[in-house]
């Protein structure tokens, strides 16, 4: 039987809407969605590790240079980066410098491995006693701190000594790491900023003049078998000094103040007190940083020993942690936070990456 005539006409505009409508979400993006992979045969995007191994191996030592985890170091130390992305490792355990371009390339810089001894002039001939920190000047020139010397390497590959820090009466030679300088930044001025066991000064390059930011210039009569204990110390574009103070504490200095502890801003932890306790302020602690770094915008992170941490430290004091599980030994890369196994450098290169000492290798940080 035929359908009555307005039946069909219903049924033909129902058929022409539907179309248009189709044709309208087509248009506006929200029709069948396309299988992009076969599309544009793009494959999708691989995942980068937050925490990988940038250059060496954390549980092999060696002298050498090479790309990523074909290099090998010996108990590095210090880290620091100039303004082309190039890390600077103080490989101590080598008793030589070396660098490692932003593709993980590593060279040595100065210095020849297994031979520890003080020898000024062209970097492949100088030699070095004990480096185990160092920094990179606005010129590029790199500060070395080495034994009780301070050393510079200049980009044309000239090392020369810059200071010596001085050392008092009486100390034992098992007593001497309580004077070697365990860390080292420079500001926009080439003032370096030395930090060992007893206190931290300031050095203006060129001028001579020193300052003692806390504690004493020299000490005296010390006795026993005492351990380097590096304590962190970073400046800003703005020349505000950070450092791991002898209280423990994280501070800040301006560099319109005057010298000494009473100039110092507490930032965050608690005099004396050791822990891996997050927080604001006095309630957070740590246990030893022994390197220091800022970005841009503020923000500390810390090189957290023992604890095996990398912490984060806002401009208000706010502290996190990073990467790392507490007192952990061994390195685990992968997404955050991972573990990391005896670190003792760090550096950030202000655009959300942070390189970090574990073991035998540095690794890379992805920050989120």
């Amino acid at each position: 039987m035929r359908r009555p005539v307005n039946d069909v006409s219903r049924s033909r505009l129902n058929l022409l809407g539907a179309v248009g409508l189709m044709a309208l979400l087509a248009g506006c993006g929200d029709g069948i969605p396309k299988d992009k992979d076969k599309d544009d045969g793009k494959p999708p995007p691989a995942q980068t590790a937050a925490l990988s191994v940038f250059a060496g191996d954390p549980t092999a030592d060696g002298t050498m240079d090479g790309t990523g985890t074909a290099a090998r170091f010996n108990n590095p130390h210090g880290l620091a980066i100039d303004s082309s992305g190039n890390v600077y490792v103080a490989d101590r355990g080598n008793y030589v410098i070396r660098k490692i371009t932003p593709d993980g390339v590593v060279t040595t810089l100065a210095g020849g491995a297994g031979q520890s001894r003080l020898t000024n002039g062209a970097a492949a001939n100088a030699r070095f006693v004990n480096p185990v920190a160092l920094t990179v000047g606005s010129g590029g020139t790199v500060f070395v701190a080495d034994d009780v010397n301070i050393r510079s390497i200049t980009t044309g590959g000239q090392v020369a000594t810059v200071t010596t820090i001085p050392v008092g009466s009486n100390i034992a030679t098992a007593s001497r790491p309580d004077v070697t300088p365990g860390m080292i930044a420079v500001d926009a001025n080439n003032n370096l900023y030395i930090t060992n066991n007893y206190g931290t000064r300031r050095f203006a390059i060129g001028a001579g003049g020193t300052g003692i930011l806390e504690g004493q210039n020299t000490v005296g009569d010390l006795f026993g078998t005492r351990t380097l204990a590096p304590r962190g110390v970073a400046v800003d574009s703005s020349n505000v000094v950070y450092l791991f103070d002898l209280e423990r504490e994280i501070s800040r200095w301006n560099p319109t103040a005057n010298f000494g502890s009473d100039n110092l801003f507490t930032i965050a932890g608690a005099p004396n007190v050791r822990g891996a306790v997050n927080g604001t302020g006095n309630a957070a602690r740590f246990e030893q940083v022994v390197a220091l770094t800022v970005d841009p915008q503020g923000n500390l992170y810390a090189a957290d020993a023992v604890n095996n941490l990398v912490r984060k430290i806002t401009p208000a004091g706010v502290v996190t942690t990073v990467a790392g599980t507490t007192r952990a030994t061994t390195l685990r890369v992968g997404d955050l936070p991972g573990s990391l196994g005896d670190i003792r450098g760090i550096v950030t290169n202000g655009k959300g990456l942070l390189y970090v000492t574990s073991g035998n290798s540095i690794v890379k940080i992805s920050l989120p």
